[in-house]
């Protein structure tokens, strides 16, 4: 393992990403309000072309279904998205925008990350609902926190393009693993750093600072844990491998295994409109 001027150095680097500005700052404003206003949204996401013409993209998609052409960012929240799948669509877009391409890094699979941000989102928020808590997250938070919780690979991909590319090339050793060998941190403590540096709103910055715990089942906060839950639920998908899915081990106290099968059944009817609501994310970087 690398020493810890190595860790060092790389937090450095990662402190050193610009925050997002701009369009991206008030979508961030816009998702931390549980009061948003549509026509603030309509507003906001209209003075990002970039950002529009992937909303459309995605509430034209075969996914939702629509037979009539959606042609504004309005009709897209009130006929097909919703609200708050329209904020954490964007503030996904938003947050990938100080983020170059990664044709440096051709082993970095921008479809798989895709998918399994969209996927683990999805999953999460459905989840949810079925907690068997008190005080759970609500199916928003836990939607926007399944889809950025694996930012901090796009950071490091950013930052050290070639070195991820060989970590990726090594299929021998868990990716955790070989990012802690190569850089001294990994990624989910790049997307804690990220957060805390980019001032994103609290419960998200705890629930990316608490993943490394929930990965391990040392963290009673739950939705870190019900992000990890449905990332790897999402990875199985991606694979097609529902015997991986059946092998998952999560907290029965905090969801049934009943309900667990539930949503997962529900997704996997819509696997393919996962898949092709994921590559038109993927396509038109911001």
């Amino acid at each position: 393992m690398h020493s810890q001027d190595s860790s060092i150095d790389s937090i450095r680097k990662i402190k050193h990403i610009p925050p997002p500005s701009g369009i991206s700052r008030e979508i961030i404003r816009v998702v931390a309000n549980d009061q948003v206003d549509l026509t603030d949204v309509v507003s906001i996401i209209n003075k990002c072309p970039a950002i529009t013409a992937r909303i459309l993209r995605c509430a034209n998609s075969a996914y939702f279904g629509q037979r009539a052409q959606i042609s504004t960012v309005r009709e897209a929240i009130i006929r097909v998205l919703g609200l708050k799948i329209t904020c954490s669509l964007s503030l996904a877009m938003a947050l990938s925008s100080p983020f170059g391409t990664s044709n440096q890094c051709p082993m970095f699979d921008t479809r798989r990350y895709w998918f399994n941000a969209v996927t683990t989102g999805i999953i999460a928020q459905d989840l949810s609902r079925y907690l068997a808590l008190r005080c759970k997250p609500e199916p928003a938070t836990a939607y926007t926190a399944g889809l950025i919780h694996n930012i901090g690979l796009q950071a490091l991909v950013h930052i050290f393009p070639e070195q991820m590319n060989s970590v990726f090339a090594v299929k021998t050793v868990p990716l955790k693993q070989a990012l802690l060998q190569e850089f001294g941190i990994d990624h989910h403590q790049t997307a804690s750093v990220l957060a805390t540096s980019w001032d994103l709103p609290e419960e998200l910055t705890k629930s990316l600072a608490d993943l490394e715990d929930a990965t391990s089942g040392a963290t009673e906060n739950p939705l870190p844990e019900l992000v990890v839950l449905s990332a790897q639920i999402a990875d199985s998908l991606f694979l097609n491998s529902k015997s991986n899915v059946q092998e998952i081990k999560f907290n029965e106290q905090m969801i049934s295994t009943e309900h667990v099968q539930k949503v997962v059944s529900g997704v996997v009817e819509q696997i393919d409109g996962l898949h092709e609501i994921s590559q038109l994310i993927t396509t038109a970087g911001i």
